[in-house]
């Protein structure tokens, strides 16, 4: 995967607000890998 293309995965990250409280979308199977391949937690 090039640099673009996980920069691109992962500004597709959906976040909404509702009455105060930041919901997040469900990751996709590609952000998931970014995740893992880096060693990063999943956001919540």
């Amino acid at each position: 995967m090039t640099m673009k293309k996980l920069i691109m995965t992962l500004a597709k990250l959906r976040i909404q607000e509702i009455q105060g409280r930041r919901i997040l979308f469900p990751l996709t199977k590609e952000q998931k890998v970014i995740y893992k391949a880096f060693h990063v937690p999943e956001p919540l």
